[in-house]
């Protein structure tokens, strides 16, 4: 565990009172060069130190995102939970061919859409039709079997028009 210290830089460990500088401040020091990480999820920057020692770090910058919640039908609101997608995704996709390549495709997917989505919260029938879409896309068997849970269909009648209008 580091010790603080406050004649000592906490990045290099010279002395910062020679230096003539009063407190340590990350936001002070020198960036040299700043990218984004490969999955574009923070950004990189190098850094030299501010006392004058020239030492060379790394910083990763995240994105705070706040927590989602889910409003369901009820009213309720709820955490956010991927699982459950993948969860839903996974009994709609039961039995297919490339069953977990596929299911770990769509949770992706629509995960990504609920959260570049730009609200604090999303109604599950938002979630639903973000589901309905990628599997119409990528498996039309699973799209079936999800409507039909989704839109809570009853009727025979109405899964034969569903299933014609895949063709």
């Amino acid at each position: 565990m580091l010790k603080k210290n406050k004649e000592l830089c906490p990045i290099c460990n010279e002395s910062i009172q020679k230096k003539g500088i009063k407190n340590f401040n990350l936001n002070e020091t020198t960036v040299t060069d700043s990218r984004v990480t490969k999955n574009g999820s923070m950004i990189r920057r190098r850094r030299v130190c501010v006392c004058g020692s020239g030492y060379r770090f790394t910083t990763y910058e995240r994105i705070y995102r706040p927590e989602l919640t889910v409003i369901k039908r009820n009213g309720q609101i709820i955490p956010f939970n991927k699982e459950r997608i993948f969860q839903s995704v996974r009994i709609a996709l039961n039995g297919c061919v490339d069953q977990e390549k596929k299911t770990e495709q769509i949770s992706n997917e629509v995960n990504e859409k609920i959260q570049d989505f730009g609200k604090d919260s999303v109604p599950t029938k938002t979630i639903g039709e973000y589901i309905l879409k990628a599997l119409k896309e990528k498996d039309k068997m699973g799209y079936v079997r999800f409507y039909g849970v989704f839109k809570k269909v009853t009727d025979p009648k109405e899964y034969k028009r569903i299933v014609d209008t895949l063709h």
